[in-house]
């Protein structure tokens, strides 16, 4: 029995030792384990935690503004809904309902869920009605978050200028692109709480608060581009043209006011349209200018000293055989003055002074005005045109070039040169970003004298009996020249397509802009001063007023010219003084008279002096600006 008892005392007694061991023995891993948590692994539980209740989000900044001269806003950023989702807490059995509120399918997205793990996007920049739904649903994991979205109050008036911007908020097309880094702002950091369902706490939190980008400044004045938009549009459906483009410059500083192309397209919702719609053809597409290429071969003739502006030129009688290639006029022509070239837009006269100068002469003084090289303004796309070595010219290129044949321009180019001929002669830089070009340097291409002798010869091709009389609008002298250009086609030139140009300034006493009109394969009529004048006149009839130049009618005291109140200007019946070439012409028209014109401008003197006594078909002759 003792033994017995014994024998139960020891199996109890080593029974409770070894329960107590096993505790002791659980207490201690407890131990170990909670110094393991605490002191070894504790700074990695809580990031964890801080992971799983908490989440941070960049945020995008909004992009500076672009503007115009006059600091009317072209293109903003405004705020947007847009809805995203934690693609592992989404609930399977709500995308058939969140899809028909987004406008999606189910398995559309499904698929966007499936994609990646962690934050998605399930839709961007969508209505505030489809967010407001989409919170009061208070799925889990899934938050309404504001960006930002590019907004252009102009829509198509300033599309191609100002291009458009992606979902990421970067640029795409045209300044939002050339400019990305300028307009860009610093991203934001946000940290957001979530309770145990994933849903967004209120009180979130600021790390770094996003910093808006810089605005940028244009040249462009926005009334200006609207009335060449509106103009060219016209111009455009007048004409069933292909499409067209307008520059309108400062002929002083190089500073692009306004700059159209057609057909547009509404950077707003830019993905409706095709991406052949994106291009700013003033930039991009290149064409034969054509007769609106004579004025500068006329400069170049006079800056050679070899001519003068009443040096007269055979024009041949419509006809003129340059190695095997025979040059035509529309109208024939015989001896013509420098200006008569211009007024009458003879090929022929044009292609004998080229011939005169020489290739590498003409080529050199082209170069200089900036064809065959980018303008270097600052918008992606800008083509160079096409000017090839004066080493490949024989006879009849250089002949061609003349008239605007062989070579090839943006309606930038164009529009650049006219500046020389317009502001005296010396060369512009083309800019969009206002104080783009403030440091350079203008150097002297043209004598000031030959920029004088051009406008009053381009002011003469705009008379009535010029080929851009179209162009003129009421109250205004301008000076212009038409241009009409087969367009290169399969190794020559297409028969049945055309480009129509009309490049001019206004007013000739100070020319304050340089408009160049563009339009391309026009249906109607194919010439430049059928179809591109008329626009370039509704553009200079409101743009001219706008910037403070009332139409007025030019006439110095010593003028035998007497206005009547409310009437038309009555001629001192002995005289020509003080008449333009256009008014003496129809002076001498109304009284029988065959009139003999040399020099550009006003009459200054006249032969016989008095014409009172003179019968029907007599001769006389005037003076002009002498």
């Amino acid at each position: 029995m003792k033994q017995q008892k014994f024998l139960q005392e020891t199996f109890m007694r080593r029974r409770l030792e070894t329960v107590a061991a096993f505790m002791v023995l659980g207490l201690a891993l407890l131990m170990i384990r909670a110094v393991d948590l605490h002191w070894l692994q504790g700074d990695a539980l809580k990031a964890r935690a801080d992971r799983q209740q908490f989440r941070q989000y960049s945020v995008n900044a909004p992009r500076g503004p672009i503007v115009d001269r006059n600091h009317r806003v072209l293109s903003e950023s405004i705020e947007v809904p847009s809805v995203g989702a934690l693609a592992e807490e989404f609930p399977a059995e709500l995308l058939p309902k969140v899809a028909e509120v987004l406008q999606q399918t189910p398995s559309g997205l499904a698929d966007k869920l499936k994609q990646r793990q962690g934050f998605v996007w399930l839709a961007r920049q969508m209505t505030p009605t489809q967010a407001e739904t989409i919170e009061q649903m208070n799925i889990p994991g899934v938050r309404i978050e504001h960006e930002w979205k590019r907004f252009h109050p102009l829509g198509p008036e300033t599309g191609h200028i100002l291009g458009f911007v992606g979902l990421d908020n970067h640029g795409l097309e045209g300044v939002e692109r050339s400019f990305d880094a300028f307009l860009q702002g610093v991203e934001g950091l946000r940290v957001v709480q979530r309770d145990a369902r994933g849903l967004a706490l209120p009180g979130s939190k600021w790390l770094q608060q996003p910093k808006m980008g810089q605005e940028l400044a244009l040249t462009i004045d926005a009334n200006i581009q609207s009335i060449a938009y509106t103009a060219l549009a016209n111009g455009v459906h007048k004409s069933e043209a292909k499409g067209g483009s307008v520059i309108v410059m400062n002929p002083y500083n190089g500073e692009v006011l306004a700059m159209a192309s057609w057909p547009g397209y509404n950077p707003n919702n830019f993905r409706h349209h095709k991406p052949g719609q994106w291009r700013n053809r003033a930039i991009t597409d290149v064409f034969e200018p054509g007769s609106a290429m004579k004025p500068f071969t006329i400069a170049a003739a006079l800056e050679s000293g070899k001519w003068h502006a009443n040096s007269r030129i055979d024009c041949e009688n419509g006809e003129f055989r340059v190695a095997d290639y025979v040059i035509h006029d529309d109208h024939p022509e015989g001896w013509l003055t420098l200006t008569g070239i211009l007024q009458r837009s003879s090929n022929i006269g044009a292609a004998k002074l080229a011939l005169g100068l020489g290739a590498e002469q003409l080529h050199q003084f082209l170069g200089t005005l900036g064809f065959g090289k980018q303008s270097g303004i600052s918008i992606g796309g800008e083509s160079s045109g096409i000017l090839l070595s004066d080493k490949r010219w024989g006879s009849v290129e250089t002949a061609n070039i003349a008239f605007g044949q062989g070579i090839a321009v943006t309606t930038l180019q164009m529009a650049s040169a006219f500046s020389v001929l317009a502001n005296g002669g010396m060369s512009v830089q083309p800019h969009i970003v206002a104080q783009q070009n403030s440091d350079e340097q203008q150097l002297r291409v043209i004598k000031e004298s030959t920029s004088r002798k051009v406008i009053s010869m381009l002011e003469a091709a705009t008379s009535d009996e010029g080929t851009g009389h179209r162009a003129v609008p009421d109250g205004y002298r301008i000076a212009g020249k038409t241009g009409t250009a087969q367009k290169a086609h399969s190794g020559g030139y297409s028969k049945d397509s055309f480009t129509a140009v009309f490049a001019g300034m206004a007013p000739v006493e100070h020319p304050e802009v340089v408009i160049v009109v563009v339009v391309d394969e026009p249906k109607t009529s194919i010439y430049g001063g059928a179809v591109a004048a008329p626009v370039f006149r509704e553009i200079a009839a409101s743009t001219l007023p706008y910037l403070g130049i009332p139409p007025q009618r030019h006439m110095p005291s010593e003028w035998n010219v007497y206005q009547v109140a409310g009437g038309d200007a009555l001629y001192d019946e002995s005289s020509f003084n003080g008449l333009s070439l256009r008014e003496a012409y129809q002076l001498a028209e109304q009284r029988g008279l065959a009139l003999k014109a040399y020099g550009h401008g006003w009459v200054t003197r006249q032969s016989p002096k008095d014409i009172t006594e003179l019968s029907a078909g007599s001769v006389v002759e005037v003076w002009l600006n002498e």
